[in-house]
């Protein structure tokens, strides 16, 4: 059964997207460290399940499981280290761009192929965060592997590989009805591929709940739901979307405008429907962190690479490029951020003032960047393993329960960031009644550590 292309000669085009991609790669290999995100959190869960500790029942996760076993497996085979885990990121981004490439090409043709990935690397999302272990990068990757698969009408290859995109990452399934649009045009059979893809989605559901139990169901769906669109919870926090996805709003306007006039009802698709569900996701959800919208620029880009090759007027193409220019501009300052190792050594600093003053046996609490790293390089262990400790979690949990679980460990130190547990009432009493500040660490964002009273 032959999936990948017959002809491996690679054109012009070909190549300067293979170039690009290889140079971003080594690049992004040859200078990995930590930085202020959501992945050392799940790079410190892969070890431990790499270890026997399973996801749900001894530690919380708010995601369906596959990422953190991706990670484990990762881990069993090179050794708990961050290159090993970045690997992880680094692949499925590039294959990621591979596929749109060769989607692209199959639904419109081989230049709006070259634009789409060619524009798509080029976006400060996946120049900031292609090395970055969302769990998004995995589940787009099988999500674009699906719609390849189904297109060459590999129809249970394709529901077994949207299965997985979805139970990497939850935010996969609002592209369902996108996918099956795309067929429906296509004149494929959406239909059998909707019904294998519920089928094998609702046994790895079953197969989930009956390893992981009820906690499975609370902490990946009723905590998504009751949580995250919550306001009363946490207030809504648009900063990212509005520096990443602003100009990607631009582009997909400016797509669709083009594909309502040449009547190109993929283009059009593909520009409108991201849009609708970035409306969605940023109405709904509390937080607005930007890696939810990936899945959305993606398919943005599809559009705008068909949409530049439709578009005769090169005053419109050039639009197109300068809006992709001036977004790398506006945002440099967050490539940098996640990109530049200097911003590394705070890390590596913190994680080494803990290590002098504490032992294996002292638990830590805190922030969930930073304690996840400290837990994962210095196998330190974080209190009544809360991993998981942004605030929405906790809140979810109830404050108080979560306070009382920690008493039960007494973790010797408490990190804060930008006074984040301060601004919670019942946090705020516990550090100031069982805890002492001892040292700062500025920067961005400020850390600041306590040590509990003697």
């Amino acid at each position: 059964m032959k999936i990948l292309p017959n002809k491996l000669k690679l054109n012009k085009k070909q190549i300067a997207v293979a170039l690009s991609l290889i140079a971003i790669l080594l690049l992004k290999l040859a200078s990995i460290h930590p930085s202020f995100s959501d992945e050392n959190l799940y790079y410190a869960m892969g070890k431990i399940v790499s270890e026997g500790q399973r996801p749900y029942l001894d530690f919380n996760f708010v995601h369906p499981p596959l990422q953190l076993y991706f990670i484990a497996t990762v881990f069993k085979i090179f050794g708990s280290t961050l290159t090993a885990a970045k690997l992880l990121p680094l692949l499925a981004s590039t294959i990621t761009v591979v596929l749109i490439y060769l989607i692209s090409r199959k639904i419109f043709d081989e230049k709006s192929a070259f634009f789409s990935s060619m524009l798509f690397i080029l976006t400060p999302a996946f120049l900031a965060f292609s090395d970055q272990g969302y769990g998004i990068w995995e589940s787009l990757l099988f999500l674009y592997l699906s719609l390849y698969l189904v297109l060459k009408q590999k129809y249970e290859l394709s529901a077994i590989s949207f299965s997985i995109a979805i139970f990497t990452r939850y935010l996969s399934i609002l592209f369902f009805p996108l996918m099956l649009l795309v067929l429906y045009q296509q004149k494929i059979k959406w239909k059998r591929f909707a019904l294998l893809s519920a089928a094998i989605s609702a046994i790895f559901f079953v197969a989930f709940y009956l390893i992981y139990g009820f906690n499975f169901i609370d902490q990946t769906v009723y905590f998504q739901i009751f949580a995250k669109t919550n306001l009363s919870i946490l207030p809504k926090l648009p900063l990212q979307y509005l520096g990443f996805g602003f100009f990607s709003v631009f582009l997909a306007l400016i797509s669709l405008a083009i594909g309502v006039s040449k009547k190109d009802k993929l283009t059009i698709l593909f520009s409108a429907y991201p849009l609708f569900i970035d409306a969605l996701i940023f109405s709904g959800f509390t937080v607005i962190i930007y890696h939810y919208f990936l899945i959305s620029l993606s398919f943005i880009m599809l559009a705008v690479g068909g949409a530049f090759t439709l578009a005769g007027d090169k005053l419109v193409k050039a639009g197109i490029i300068g809006i992709v220019l001036v977004s790398i501009y506006h945002n440099y300052s967050t490539i940098d951020y996640y990109q530049n190792p200097v911003y590394a050594n705070r890390f590596y600093e913190i994680a080494n003032y803990v290590a002098a003053n504490a032992t294996t046996s002292d638990k830590i609490f805190g922030e969930s960047s930073m304690t996840s790293f400290i837990a994962f390089t210095k196998n330190i262990s974080i209190s009544s393993s809360y991993l998981d400790s942004f605030l929405s979690y906790l809140i979810y949990k109830d404050e108080r329960a979560v306070v009382t679980n920690l008493e039960k460990e007494k973790p010797k130190f408490v990190i804060d960031m930008n006074n984040y547990y301060e601004s919670n009432i019942v946090f705020s009493k516990y550090i100031s009644d069982k805890y002492e500040r001892v040292e700062t660490f500025e920067g961005i964002p400020t850390y600041i550590f306590y040590i509990r009273k003697v």
